[in-house]
């Protein structure tokens, strides 16, 4: 199916992707992270991705779905810090002991009457051995300091100082509207993440940006939302 198609059906389900001109560009990017994200892509931000689609690659129907469907579940494309909110269960669900104790997640998740310390959980989950090995963060508060943000929300030292030393230097440029594609769509360049989006791989493109399969099956529904909006 052309790019008009998949511009007049962005209009059918009231997005406004501009004239159908059969082009990419900043007003059909812009539709479709509405649509894929129903409704919550800030303004402006279909012209950052115009403005760096190129440089990652996403020039293709397939790389662009799986980019649209991974940032729609990573952050709904707004650019955010990640949420470490998490309460005592929801620590032992979701990381294992190797990465934080059953102890510290008694500790310091959230608990009737008592707050998330997420600063410090970030260290946990974020730090020691695993971290380091994983994600390049070697110093104290590392795991704070580089916590998930942006639209792919880019964690750990090393994934910062890759996508360029003003970002591991000032770790909140990534939260800014221009920082966060950028980091977000050069990530996906660094890390190969074309090569299984050809390949209509989900899971290895989900494993390549967040180390497992968390969130898999929301990935999937996302991806095949794509494929609806703008089928083969």
């Amino acid at each position: 199916m052309s790019v008009q198609d998949l511009q007049n059906n962005l209009r059918a389900k009231g997005y406004d992707p501009g004239p159908a001109d059969g082009q990419l560009g900043p007003n059909t990017f812009q539709a479709l992270a509405g649509y894929m994200s129903d409704g919550r892509a800030p303004a402006g931000t279909g012209a950052l991705i115009a403005q760096y689609a190129d440089e990652g690659g996403l020039t293709t129907r397939l790389r662009l779905i799986h980019f649209f469907a991974q940032v729609s579940h990573e952050s709904g494309f707004r650019p955010i810090a990640e949420n470490l909110n998490y309460s005592v269960d929801g620590l032992k669900q979701t990381f294992s002991s190797a990465r934080i104790s059953r102890a510290q997640c008694e500790a310091l998740g959230r608990a009737p009457g008592r707050p998330a310390d997420q600063q410090a959980i970030a260290n946990a989950v974020y730090g020691g051995a695993w971290g380091a090995a994983n994600l390049g963060n070697t110093q104290p508060g590392d795991g704070w300091r580089y916590r998930g943000r942006g639209l792919i929300q880019l964690t750990g030292r090393a994934n910062y100082a890759r996508t360029g030393a003003t970002y591991e230097a000032d770790p909140d440029q990534v939260t800014t509207p221009a920082g966060s594609v950028h980091c977000a769509i050069d990530y996906w360049r660094t890390r190969g993440l074309n090569t299984p989006a050809d390949a209509d791989d989900v899971a290895r493109v989900t494993r390549l940006i967040n180390g497992g399969a968390l969130g898999l099956a929301e990935r999937i529904a996302l991806t095949n939302r794509g494929k609806a909006i703008w089928p083969a």
